[in-house]
């Protein structure tokens, strides 16, 4: 009908319009920012499907319908300014209102199946990486390693998106919430980016900030508009962000003073086994295996099971499992064993970040340096903790607390690395936060 509409796609006129309008301008960068969010959605699945589907998806078929959408939007409004009221619906007859509904309402919830995804994918790396507590996390596929589900965080989302209907009521109450949290995460995006080529890429950092400064002007462009709707909803994205950012920081510094006290109370495996007579204490038959985050330090599992059985395997393992800040670790760098005397062995085994460790694998794994386990001979200890709150810990009260409750919470090892509950000895102590 209009065909200037396609001038639209000249940035001289956005350009101009800035220029004329100066901090009405400015404003009005908050709604104009709506105009692309969604999309983005498909980007979450990203790390599922791999970047040449999603950038063509993106490059051939949404762009391009986004585009054509919003020509037709405009030029119905030059034709009929009244249609403003709703331009989108506006654009079709009468009687296709209830069938468009009912399309968009189906990519409403194709768009939220990348995000929950997506939360389920980020859930699951903060997890391995430490950043959260174990939770258990359901693998739905026996050929794609990504597609998984997080019980826990599916129940969250559901309570977040029926708190957040309830309290904004409608789409266009919500769209400032919406506004902050798109923007601000492509902000933090670009600075991470910005972080990765330099540190990790090695690229000049005049030259890096060069190139990420002109995304990053864009981006808190953006985001500085739509911080001006914070009253009006903004609040929320950046309320639930904090409370996120809480909840991992307060997880990250008590697990690192929990695994710092207890390195420093723990006996080293090099004196422990200086102290063993072949006679004393006594060996029987089988071999175990206990958890360990520190290999070079004798667990207090194994103390403890010395304690009061007074007695030691035949074979003993000290199996340690790191997670390392890369997705996943080639085969020939996964295992590190080493026979320490006296029939002990430690075992480093090494993840990437979306990979998901198996004990019973990794003893599999040990045939090819000619460590071989029979599993029905084979024990796994495992030390379950109690933590009471003292003031050995340089942490506020409230934070101690917050973390008690989290460790409690937590998915025990035995759970979250799928060993059989035939083959475990939990052994329980009590340590001081």
């Amino acid at each position: 009908d209009d065909p200037r509409v396609l001038f639209a796609l000249n940035p001289l006129y956005g350009v101009g319009f800035l220029i004329r309008h100066g901090f009405v301008a400015f404003l009005v960068l908050g709604s104009v920012f709506l105009t692309v969010t969604g999309a983005e959605a498909l980007y979450a699945d990203m790390g599922h499907f791999g970047r040449k589907p999603i950038s063509r998806a993106w490059l051939y078929l949404v762009f391009p319908a986004l585009l054509l959408n919003y020509f037709g939007q405009g030029a119905h409004l030059l034709a009929d300014p009244s249609a403003i009221d709703n331009p989108f619906y506006r654009l079709y007859p009468t009687w296709t209102l209830i069938p468009m509904v009912i399309l968009a309402s189906a990519a409403t919830i194709i768009a939220s199946q990348a995000v929950i995804s997506g939360a389920f994918s980020m859930t699951s790396q903060a997890v391995q990486l430490g950043y959260l507590p174990r939770l258990q996390i359901l693998h739905t596929s026996a050929s794609e390693r990504g597609q998984i589900y997080v019980p826990k965080i599916n129940l969250l989302l559901l309570f977040a998106v029926v708190a957040l209907v309830l309290g904004f009521k409608s789409s266009g109450a919500l769209g400032a919430a919406y506004g902050i949290a798109v923007t601000g995460t492509m902000s933090i995006t670009t600075s991470l980016a910005l972080f990765y080529m330099v540190r990790v890429r090695g690229w000049n950092p005049l030259f890096a900030g060069l190139i990420f400064g002109v995304f990053l002007l864009v981006d808190l462009s953006f985001f500085g508009a739509n911080m001006l709707k914070v009253a009006e909803g903004g609040w929320a994205p950046l309320l639930i962000g904090g409370s996120a950012y809480l909840i991992m920081s307060t997880w990250t510094k008590g697990r690192r003073a929990v695994m710092g006290r207890r390195s420093e109370e723990s006996l080293p495996l090099e004196m422990f086994l200086a102290g063993l007579k072949p006679d004393r204490p006594i060996r029987v038959p089988g071999t175990a295996l206990f958890l360990t985050a520190d290999v070079d330090k004798v667990p207090a599992s194994l103390l403890h099971n010395l304690k009061h059985n007074k007695v030691l395997h035949e074979r003993v393992i000290l199996l340690s499992i790191k997670t390392l800040d890369i997705p996943r670790v080639a085969d020939e760098q996964r295992l590190e064993i080493r026979d320490v005397g006296h029939h002990f062995y430690t075992i480093v085994t090494r993840y990437g970040f979306v990979e998901e460790p198996d004990i019973w694998r990794v003893l599999a794994q040990c045939r090819a340096q000619d460590l071989r386990f029979n599993l029905m001979e084979t024990s796994v200890f495992v030390g379950r903790e109690k933590l009471v709150i003292s003031d050995r810990t340089p942490l506020a009260k409230w934070r101690k607390e917050l973390f008690v409750l989290l460790f409690r919470l937590s998915l025990s090892a035995v759970e979250f690395f799928r060993v059989p509950s035939n083959r475990v000895v939990e052994l329980g102590g009590q340590s001081e936060f």
